[in-house]
Order: structure tokens, then sequence, then C-alpha cells
């Protein structure tokens, strides 16, 4: 695990926001406020019409895997995928579900 990877969860944990890169032309953030949420964002520049077809096709195909999984494209043309983690949550589960919606794995 990376440091940035690791001070990410830290402070997730803390109930902090935060922002980390995941992979090239993707972000990983959480956010406390108003209700805790992860989201896996793939940045514009990366994204194509096929991942977008890809991501929509799995999340119908496997509504139980994806259980909880929202996916939106947010005004700066980002395609995001997220969840509302509770404390209960494992985070390295949660980050593994959007990442394989996002087939960054």
């Amino acid at each position: 695990m990376s440091e940035g990877i690791a001070a990410f969860l830290t402070a997730w944990q803390r109930g902090e926001g935060c922002c980390q890169t995941f992979r090239p032309g993707s972000e990983l953030a959480f956010s406390p406020q108003p209700q805790p949420t992860l989201t896996l964002r793939i940045l514009p520049s990366f994204l194509s019409d096929s991942l977008l077809r890809q991501v929509l096709t799995w999340r119908f195909q496997h509504p139980d895997r994806y259980d909880g999984c929202f996916i939106s494209i947010e005004a700066d043309g980002s395609l995001a995928v997220c969840c509302h983690p509770s404390s209960d949550d494992d985070p390295y589960a949660l980050i593994s579900m959007l990442s394989s919606l996002l087939n960054l794995q």
C-alpha cells in the first residue's frame, strides 16, 4: 500500500475529507458531509464512450455485486461512481468494488 493511500485511509477513518490519485486519470475522494460518500472518478480526458457503456452494463448485469453504487457524470464531465460507507464497511472492499466497476483493478 502506498503512503498516499495509507494517508487517505487514515483521514477517512478520522472522518476528514480527502482526495488521492488512484490510477492515472482517476481520483478517489471521501467526503464526510452531508452524508459520508466515497467517490472514484475518471477524469474527462480519460473517459471514453465505451467505458461509460461498460460501467452502465456491469451495474445493470450485477445488481447484487454493485448494490449501493451510484453512477453519475459530474459537471466537469468526469464519470463518477460512489457509495455511502458506514463505519462497519471494510474500506478495502469498498475501494475494490468501485474500482472493479470502473475496470481499474
